[in-house]
């Protein structure tokens, strides 16, 4: 929602106006950016038959396809997030979850023309980097022979970084594996801040993974 100028702190405004101003112009509800239909458009009322009706309809355009992967799983929660998640320290707490992806791949896979290309891809979370990179392979592996990876210059694939989960070497790995594309989390940088949200994340880490990237 569009901020007005009422919204707005005037210069001359004190640090609480500021603040206040801050609280009102940011108190409305949006919708959900990671999925489409977003969160708000889930309802009984569209059930499995409709779910596949359209997809097998989608075929019709033949354009190419936009992929989702959910990873739910942190080993810290960060108390602002509202994102479905998991909290965990074992990443093999991830391995039964993934066959269940594989199978709803498969499911999905039947009602689409695989011919299409996955041009477009997206790891979210949660925290994909809670998976190890065996997993990530895997993942990678599964999907490719349910749908069909591209390998286009152009394609879109992307995945939501924790700083403080991720090293040079994930990068790597991240990059043979097509991703082309990151989104590092940053809340805040004030300490204060990070650790009423319990996300302490030191701004050098965050910096250090930039440049590595």
């Amino acid at each position: 929602m569009p901020a007005t100028v009422a919204d707005l702190p005037a210069v001359t405004a004190t640090p609480a106006e500021r603040e206040a101003a801050l609280i009102r112009r940011y108190a409305h509800t949006g919708p959900r950016y990671t999925s489409y239909p977003t969160a708000l458009d889930f309802a009984p009322g569209f059930g499995a038959e409709a779910y596949a009706e359209a997809l097998e309809n989608s075929n019709r355009s033949q354009r190419s396809l936009s992929l989702y992967v959910h990873i739910p799983f942190c080993r810290r929660i960060c108390f602002y997030c509202a994102c479905n998640k998991i909290g965990a320290q074992d990443s093999r707490r991830a391995d039964a979850y993934l066959s269940r992806l594989d199978r709803e791949m498969v499911l999905v896979g039947q009602h689409l023309d695989t011919r299409r290309e996955v041009r477009q891809l997206h790891w979210g979370g949660g925290t994909p980097t809670f998976l190890t990179l065996d997993q990530m392979s895997d993942l990678i592996d599964r999907l490719h022979a349910r749908f069909g990876l591209s390998s286009a210059p152009d394609r879109d694939y992307a995945i939501e970084i924790d700083p403080r989960e991720a090293n040079v070497l994930t990068l790597r790995h991240l990059q043979s594996l097509g991703f082309n594309r990151i989104s590092l989390g940053v809340q805040d940088f004030d300490i204060e801040v990070q650790r009423a949200i319990n996300r302490v994340q030191p701004r050098q880490l965050t910096e250090n993974l930039v440049e590595e990237a």
